[in-house]
């Protein structure tokens, strides 16, 4: 009994799979083809995809089409096959069957290629270079076509007009109508075919394909006879062609066949693709697309194992708004108009439509047990059953959300009331409200923790009920963030935002998720958990699986078109049996919950370089004019099916030097200097797999030709002896001028220091000598000769000191002690003086006697005049990179003391004169800034009298 059951379950879900369809993309004129009629595929040496059609032939690399007509140089638009030659030249089979190749982008025919010329001349077309007759070996060519000539091979079979082949040891040819063995000499007739001429396709694994208007027939030579079977075809054969897993393709004018040849027992070809549709071939990349050109355009079958329910398995339509797996294996599929279809075996069929079938989309499915499950609907609540068409309405209005623990039901709905809240309880089969929130709006999102506390999300934040509060409460963690859905992971609340990415509740701890650390977009439509565990975020740029470990680390894999996933349009999520059901606007796309892309990283080419009127295809080196410095450089990545998910890198050595990320396959350089650079890109998936190897293209930049080498040396070489001639003839002359020059500016300064120092001295002496005669005239001679030994000693002190320009702060000082403490017992001790010098500055210099002129005035002009109570002082300090000098006394004041000088009003201090002269002249030599600053103390304040000199010293080559 369970041995029945086992195989009645394998059936079944045979059935199951076979009723889903794998998915086909479809390219036609309006996606760039020139025609939707379509005889071949080939893919050439770099990985492109050629489609011959009646208007051209096109490139495609996944992404773009680049189309070549007779604008181009084709003989002719309608072109039938294409194969390309050991030297990369791709051959063109046209309807006027001439010779004609493309090569790096350009069109050689005999219009401008002699060896299209030779071929033409000795009529020798596409079919007698390429296969003639079997495109899957190497074999039986009737001219061997080399870089630049063509031959004959000397082979009776290369030159034969009928297909050979070699089985079990012999060899065999098919004419028109006969299978014949060649015995070396003679011949043997093995097998007449009843038709008056058939067509041998090829020989593959000792099974030889002939056909005949509709009859494919498949050969197996044993024991020196034919074993023929023949298979009648639905309609007329067109093509045949080896598949996947060594089957064999019937392409026909109603669609396309497989055939399995290794079947024992009588099989009829199944339809596989394109039924109904007039298929003229098949073909298979090297990823393991399969490709179908048609007289509709070209379909791809993708190389994944996504599959997909269209209205072919019975939906009502493909866009398909909420899908929803229930407990016990059963899939709904809810619509806009809130139709509900259920998957039953090998199809879907009508369930319910809830409501009167016009607008009124379902929001969610609820299941509440194997039997009974809640449809939201923007028209109310209800409660349907899956066994028998019956259903109750519960609620009136708008439907936004649910979520259900245990008995419990918590809603979101729109009401004209304010009772957008409320929950259910199924045993009781009642509802209750809940508080309103302060926004008054319905929640688009709704949870129930374990711990039985509400959740909503609103676009304005998140909200919980306190129970004892008896209210929602505002999250303030997340802000006002517009939340999309609420989900449990692992004991976590998971909350998606529109635009700030997933948050993540872990205790008082929140995991962020964003394009910082991993998404592909922080505007998150949905979120959902799927049976391991895994949380899936459904954004505007594509879907996301994250998988988290026990301490919460995690990584992210992005689903792209490579995987069948589309990067956009998934309305809804759900998941069982291990798999992922997308509804989407294209049906439902079914994919493994494991699934990760095994894809490999992209090879990425350079198309071609255009800059001032030049174009060259393919590039790999390029040359610029110095007035050609703007280029546009189109590179791409060949993949057929990751279509707009691709990013590209580039990096331009020799000018920025930095990487740039773009998703365009375009780049502009403008106004390049001229130089060599290197042009670097890479690509890479959603998974960011960038490819290792980059694409290089070497550009060389020319200088213009006054830049040149050659034209600079031989301005160069004029300019030398141009300046040669003068040189000799003026080198010496400027030499002696400017010594002479030099000289004077020296003599000058000096004679100025010496000048300068023999008004000073004189002056100091002068007013010395006054002193004394003072004293002596006053018969004290005791003083007197006090005063003449501390002059004396002043005196030396001036006379070696003057000998230099600078002299130490710490000999300035000194000086000036015994100058002062001479005017001291001059004016009877009037004043007191006061010197200080920062710790550290004794030892700096600075201009000889600078100070002795502001502190003589300081004494004759200022405190002479007071009677008492004078105080003189002296200060250096340093600051910053300069020295500050103060001379500072509270005698009458510079303006007071005119009054008491009977000298005119306009006569300035002889001293200040000479003082000034000197400062002048040390800044010349030296390069110093010395300047002075004299301040009467009333100025400031009318109650304070006296004076203030401040020196500052800068650049002095001592500091």
């Amino acid at each position: 009994m369970h041995h029945y059951l086992l195989i009645l379950f394998l059936l079944f879900h045979s059935l199951l799979m076979y009723s889903q369809k794998p998915q086909l993309r479809h390219y036609s004129l309006s996606d760039g083809l020139p025609s939707n009629t379509v005889y071949s595929v080939y893919q050439d040496s770099k990985g492109f995809i050629w489609f011959c059609t009646s208007w051209g032939i096109s490139r495609f690399d996944g992404h773009h089409f680049e189309t070549i007509t007779s604008n181009h140089g084709l003989p002719d638009n309608e072109t039938f096959q294409a194969w390309e030659d050991e030297w990369q030249r791709l051959w063109v089979s046209t309807y006027n069957g001439s010779p004609t190749y493309i090569y790096n982008g350009k069109v050689y025919s005999a219009q401008n290629d002699k060896l299209c010329r030779l071929m033409e001349k000795r009529k020798i077309g596409f079919y007698d270079i390429a296969q003639r007759w079997s495109p899957y070996a190497d074999q039986q060519k009737k001219y061997s076509i080399g870089k630049n000539n063509i031959s004959n091979p000397q082979d009776s079979t290369a030159q034969s007009p009928y297909m050979h082949f070699f089985d079990q040891g012999n060899e065999y040819y098919i004419s028109t109508k006969s299978i014949i063995r060649k015995n070396h000499p003679g011949s043997t007739l093995i097998y007449t075919f009843k038709e008056k001429a058939v067509r041998p396709y090829f020989y593959f694994k000792d099974h030889m394909y002939v056909k005949n208007v509709n009859v494919l027939y498949d050969i197996v030579i044993k024991e020196n006879k034919a074993v023929v079977k023949r298979i009648e075809m639905p309609s007329n054969i067109l093509d045949v062609t080896i598949g996947k897993n060594d089957k064999i393709w019937i392409c026909t004018t109603s669609g396309i066949l497989e055939y399995d040849p290794y079947r024992s027992t009588n099989q009829n070809p199944r339809y596989i693709a394109m039924k109904g549709i007039v298929s003229y071939s098949s073909f298979i990349d090297k990823q393991g697309n399969s490709w179908y050109p048609t007289n509709e355009g070209v379909y791809m079958q993708p190389t994944n194992k996504t599959l997909v329910y269209t209205t072919a398995d019975g939906l009502i339509d493909n866009n398909v708004l909420i899908v929803k797996y229930l407990p016990g294996g059963k899939l709904l599929a809810g619509y806009n108009n809130s139709a509900v279809m259920i998957r039953e075996k090998n199809s879907f069929k009508p369930l319910y439509t809830l409501g009167d079938g016009q607008w009124n989309r379902l929001r969610y499915i609820l299941p509440i047990d194997d039997h009974i499950f809640l449809a939201g609907t923007d028209r109310g609540l209800y409660q349907c059953s899956l066994n028998g068409n019956q259903y109750t309405k519960l609620l009136e209005y708008s439907q936004k959300s649910a979520a259900i623990r245990n008995n419990t039901i918590l809603l979101s709905q729109t009401e004209t009331k304010p009772r957008n809240h409320l929950l259910y309880d199924l045993k009781e089969g009642k509802f209750s409200q809940l508080p309103e929130l302060k926004i008054s709006i319905a929640a688009p999102a709704t949870a129930i923790d374990v711990k039985g506390v509400y959740w909503l999300g609103t676009i304005q934040g998140l909200f919980y009920y306190n129970q004892s509060l008896k209210k929602f409460i505002q999250d303030h963690s997340l802000g006002k963030n517009r939340i999309t859905s609420l989900n449990f992971l692992k004991g976590r609340l998971v909350i998606s935002t529109h635009s700030d990415g997933i948050f993540i509740r872990d205790g008082q701890k929140v995991i962020k998720l964003n394009t910082t650390n991993g998404l592909i977009s922080n505007i998150c439509e949905k979120a959902y958990i799927d049976e391991k565990e895994r949380l899936w975020i459904n954004t505007d740029k594509g879907l996301s699986r994250v998988t988290f470990d026990d301490r919460m680390h995690y990584s992210i894999y992005h689903f792209s078109a490579a995987d069948g996933v589309p990067s956009h349009m998934i309305n809804n999520i759900t998941f069982g049996e291990g798999k992922a059901f997308l509804a989407t606007s294209n049906g439902i796309i079914v994919i493994n919950q494991d699934y990760v892309s095994k894809s490999q990283p992209y090879k990425v080419y350079f198309l071609k370089a255009s800059f001032k009127d030049s174009i060259v295809y393919y590039p790999k080196k390029i040359s610029l004019k110095y007035n050609q410095n703007n280029a546009q450089i189109s590179y791409t990545a060949i993949s057929y099916l990751d279509e707009k998910d691709i990013k590209y890198k580039y990096l331009l050595s020799g000018a920025e030097n930095d990487t740039v990320i773009t998703e365009e396959s375009t780049l502009n350089l403008g106004a390049l200097k001229p130089g060599n650079y290197q042009l670097n890109v890479w690509a890479s998936g959603k998974n960011n797999s960038w490819n290792k190897t980059p694409a290089v293209l070497a550009i060389a930049v020319k200088p213009p030709f006054w830049e040149e080498l050659w034209f600079m040396g031989g301005i160069f070489l004029l300019l030398l002896i141009l300046i040669i001639v003068i040189y000799r003839h003026r080198i010496n002359i400027i030499r002696k001028k400017e010594a002479e020059k030099t000289e004077r500016k020296k003599m000058i300064a000096e004679l100025e220091m010496q000048a300068l120092r023999a008004q000073i001295n004189p002056h100091f002496i002068f007013n010395v000598l006054n002193a004394i005669q003072n004293y002596y005239g006053k018969e004290d001679e005791l003083n007197a000769n006090y005063y003449m030994a501390a002059f004396s000693d002043l005196i030396r002190k001036t006379l070696t000191h003057s000998k230099e320009h600078w002299n130490t702060i710490e000999k300035e000082m000194a000086m000036l002690k015994t100058y002062i403490e001479l005017e001291q017992m001059r004016f009877k001790n009037h004043f007191t003086y006061e010197i200080s010098v920062e710790p550290g500055l004794e030892q700096l210099k600075i201009p000889t006697m600078l100070l002795q002129t502001y502190t003589e005035n300081s004494i004759s002009h200022g405190l002479r005049h007071l009677k008492t109570g004078g105080i003189l002082q002296i200060s250096c300090s340093r600051s910053e990179d300069s020295i500050i000098c103060i001379v500072e006394d509270n005698g009458v004041g510079f303006e007071k003391a005119r009054e008491f000088d009977s000298r005119p009003d306009d006569y300035k201090s002889m001293g200040l004169k000479i003082t000034a002269g000197r400062i002048s002249a040390i800044n010349e030599l030296y390069g110093t800034s010395i300047s002075t600053e004299i301040t009467d103390k009333k100025s400031i304040n009318p109650d304070v009298q006296g004076t203030i000199v401040k020196i500052t010293i800068k650049n002095t080559p001592f500091l």
